[in-house]
């Protein structure tokens, strides 16, 4: 235990401990990590490879299934494909005629065939019984497909895989193939021919993994309903039943097995001929892949550590060692000793650490010097400050005497307006009080008004309207006041004859909303709504002090907010229901703020 608080207490062991854990276990840890990573992010890229390889050939294979289905349809608007189905074959001429058709449309799918080598054979069967064979000769029972097409009047048919029997070689032929009844172009119920055009399986296998497989990427096509596997004669085995039950329970992308090698697969439904493109990638190609970099990191790993060994021989000099000077010289202070000194060997932020240090130690001293002096000029200004008070009480007094003396001399309108001004002087003083009742605050700005109305005559009118239940309201003191007098500033104009200001008090909720309104010249609002979100001091700056100091006790739900009317201005307060003392002493306390 001893020994524990010896290093909890010392800097420099703890740096020795913490920079021993930081250049081993770290070490180790971060070059495992770095490695982990990077083995993930090679796999993920053989994995995108695998994709993009999936995805070329996806679009390959859904070429071909495009490019057999056009021609379909361009037999169905062909004039002589259609004059080979329906032209009857009676006289001499029309044998001619449906010759020289079948001449063009035998070079039509002469070329088709010499450029696309998965192209095996077409055959088409018009109504008039002609029939055009282009292509490998071929023998097998095509019976169900035959029907299947007729049932479907006309729409693609795309058949399973199944043999044919070539006649040229003498072989077995796995086939796909498009069967269409063509039908009449004025009347598409009544069919003029049957199409197949059959696509040799191998060769468009070939067709479409050219380029995208090798040793290490397989390619597959897995035949729904045949229930088996197209594949090259190099690579892994795998059985349909395995490629199916791994893309059913775990999607396009999943693992599997084959001779106890592990295997990435990738899978795209071609719906067309209802079967699963697969790539697959092998795991030992992968680890393969990332031998090298396990080295590597290897050497880094040892580099790490010599360079950790390094940093912390530096930082026990650079560091360490003026941090526990300046711990020295602190105690020294903390003795009272003010020759306490650091010494200053760089400019970098641990010599500046002990520069200030010893301009504090200076500054300290000063202050001991300059303490008494400085607490006699305090006690002194307070002293002053006490002498240039007013007691209000006098000046209320004042007022009310004088009051009294202008009733005495029978001038009731000299009297009331001195009762105005003092009523002005009593809640804005208040005894320093934040806090007043609602008829308080409206009483003073009635006060106001009435001393502009003697000031304006008749020129000017005001109307004060309160929800009943509403005077016991707690309210900000002076929050009505710069509003009418922003009206008397800004809002009338001198020449203007009929000035109106009207004050509304209501709840809307749990919201008092005190509205004040003139028929001035009217605001501009947008300039004013910028103004109360900054701080500059100008034309509206009452309005923002008023807004400023609702928001500040409220919080930014309440405070000013200006109306849009037809005439003159309305700036409307939005201020919390604060039903009477007890409300407020809790929101005061912090209780349902």
């Amino acid at each position: 235990m001893r020994y524990i608080d010896y290093i909890k207490n010392s800097l420099k062991w703890k740096s020795v401990i913490i920079f021993l854990l930081l250049v081993t276990i770290p070490s180790g840890l971060i070059g495992s990590i770095v490695l982990y990573q990077s083995n993930k992010i090679l796999k993920e890229q053989i994995i995108t490879t695998t994709h993009r390889n999936l995805n070329n050939m996806e679009s390959q294979l859904n070429n071909v299934i495009d490019e057999v289905e056009e021609i379909s349809r361009y037999m169905i608007y062909s004039q002589e494909f259609r004059d080979f189905m329906t032209s009857p074959a009676v006289t001499g001429e029309d044998y001619n005629h449906l010759n020289q058709v079948r001449n063009n449309l035998n070079g039509f799918f002469v070329f088709h065939q010499s450029e696309k080598d998965y192209f095996h054979s077409v055959e088409i069967e018009g109504q008039n019984k002609q029939v055009l064979s282009v292509g490998e000769a071929v023998e097998g029972n095509e019976t169900r497909w035959i029907k299947q097409a007729k049932n479907r009047e006309g729409e693609i048919l795309w058949t399973t895989p199944y043999p044919l029997y070539n006649l040229r070689t003498s072989q077995d032929e796995e086939v796909i193939s498009l069967y269409r009844v063509i039908n009449n172009l004025y009347n598409i119920r009544e069919p003029i021919g049957l199409i197949r055009i059959r696509l040799d399986l191998q060769s468009l296998y070939q067709h479409v993994t050219d380029g995208f497989t090798s040793e290490q990427h397989q390619a597959f096509l897995v035949h729904n309903q045949k229930q088996n596997i197209t594949s090259s004669d190099i690579g892994p085995e795998f059985s349909y039943q395995a490629f199916i039950d791994h893309i059913q329970s775990e999607g396009e992308s999943f693992q599997l097995e084959s001779n106890g090698d592990v295997y990435y697969g990738v899978s795209r439904y071609i719906e067309p001929i209802d079967m699963h493109l697969v790539s697959v990638v092998s795991e030992t190609y992968i680890l393969s892949e990332m031998k090298d970099i396990r080295s590597t990191f290897g050497y880094m790993i040892l580099i790490a550590v010599f360079m950790g060994l390094m940093t912390f021989a530096g930082f026990v000099f650079f560091v360490v060692r003026p941090i526990l000077e300046l711990t020295r010289e602190t105690k020294r202070l903390e003795l009272g000793d003010f020759t306490a000194q650091v010494q200053v060997r760089s400019k970098d932020e641990v010599g500046q650490l002990g520069y200030r240090f010893n301009s504090m130690v200076e500054q300290i001293q000063r202050l001991i010097d300059n303490k008494y002096k400085l607490e006699i000029q305090n006690k002194y200004s307070e002293l002053k400050a006490l002498q240039s008070q007013i007691n209000p009480h006098f000046l209320y007094n004042t007022l009310d005497m004088i009051r009294w003396t202008a009733r005495l001399e029978k001038a009731p309108e000299t009297s009331k307006s001195i009762e105005d001004l003092s009523t002005l002087f009593r809640i804005t003083l208040s005894q320093g009080k934040v806090w007043i009742p609602l008829r308080d605050e409206l009483k003073y700005v009635q006060s106001y008004m009435e001393l502009q109305k003697k000031r304006l005559g008749d020129t000017f009118q005001y109307a004060i309207f309160i929800e009943a239940g509403l005077a016991d309201s707690i309210v900000l003191k002076l929050i009505l006041e710069p509003l009418v007098e922003n009206s008397f500033k800004h809002g009338f104009p001198q020449s203007q004859e009929n000035k109106n200001t009207t004050i509304r008090c209501y709840l809307k909720g749990e919201v008092m909303i005190i509205d004040c309104l003139d028929n001035g010249n009217g605001i501009d609002t947008e300039k004013v709504r910028k103004l109360l979100d900054t701080t500059e001091e100008q034309d509206s700056y009452a309005l923002k002090n008023v807004h400023d100091r609702i928001t500040n006790s409220f919080g930014k739900d309440f405070g000013i907010e200006l109306i849009d009317v037809e005439e003159g201005a309305c700036v409307r307060l939005n201020l919390p229901w604060i039903k009477d003392e007890r409300i407020l002493n809790q929101l005061i306390e912090g209780d349902d703020r």
